[in-house]
């Protein structure tokens, strides 16, 4: 065999392993992220994931956080409520814990019974506007 096999050879031999060894700890990371949010705490608490991003698990009288997303310092959390009126105050209560560490957070809010597909409000915070709640069924 000449050495320009061999070098081939273990060059794709490495690139493999980091291939799988890559996908190994992205599924041991979904997984705890996925454990995370299936598990629904009755009280506050704010978690730290392995990048050092908060993580809210809450649950509240008449609502719930079913799904959170993070990307470029923008959060997204869809939450179930009973009573839709209460989605500035429950907003606030999710947002600021983690203010510190976004530029911007979306709060959507759905019917309980998960109907409709689509979001009813939408409370948005960022620190110049503060929170600013949209009926999205009005328009």
């Amino acid at each position: 065999m000449s050495a320009k096999f061999v070098a081939i050879s273990v060059a794709i031999a490495l690139q493999l392993g980091a291939i799988v060894g890559l996908i190994l700890i992205v599924n041991k990371d979904n997984s705890s992220v996925h454990e995370q949010l299936n598990s629904a705490p009755n009280a506050t608490s704010l978690d730290e994931d392995k990048n050092n991003t908060p993580r809210l698990a809450m649950t509240g009288s008449g609502w719930r956080l079913v799904e959170q997303f993070s990307a470029h310092y923008a959060l997204i959390l869809e939450v179930e409520a009973e009573n839709l009126s209460d989605a500035k105050s429950i907003a606030q209560q999710l947002a600021e814990p983690v203010q510190d560490s976004y530029n911007e957070i979306l709060v959507y809010f759905f019917p309980p019974d998960g109907q409709g597909g689509l979001p009813d409000r939408r409370v948005q915070w960022t620190e110049s506007t503060g929170y600013v709640e949209v009926n999205l069924r009005s328009q």
